[in-house]
C-alpha cells in the first residue's frame, strides 16, 4: 500500500481512491490513511528522505515530511497498537 506518490515534483497522499495534495489533507483524510494502515495486511510503502527531495516546493516538502514522519511512527508501532487494542477490547464470544 502506497501512502504517497510523487510525480513531476508534486506530491499526493493516497486517501482511499483519491489523490490529495498535502495542503488539502484534512483531519478526516489523515484518520482514513491511519485506519487503512491499521487494517492493511499488505506491506506499507513509506517514501524515504531521498524520494521526498524530488518535491520542488519547500513548504509542501516540509508538510509532507511532517506527515510522513507521523505515518512512519504509527506504522512502526502498528503491532504494539494492535496488541494493546486487543488487550483492552477482547473479542466477544457468542453462546
Amino acid at each position: 500500500m502506497k501512502v504517497l506518490t510523487i510525480n513531476s515534483g508534486k506530491s499526493y497522499f493516497k486517501v482511499g481512491s483519491r489523490d490529495v495534495e498535502p495542503q488539502d489533507v484534512s483531519r478526516e483524510d489523515l484518520l482514513k490513511i491511519l485506519n487503512d494502515i491499521y487494517e492493511a495486511e499488505e506491506e506499507i510503502s513509506i517514501p524515504d528522505t531521498e524520494s521526498l527531495s524530488d518535491i520542488r516546493n519547500p513548504v509542501e516538502k516540509e508538510i509532507v515530511q511532517q506527515i510522513i514522519q507521523k505515518i512512519s511512527d504509527f506504522s512502526d508501532n502498528i503491532d504494539n497498537i494492535r496488541d494493546e487494542v486487543k488487550g483492552n477490547f477482547p473479542e466477544i464470544t457468542k453462546f
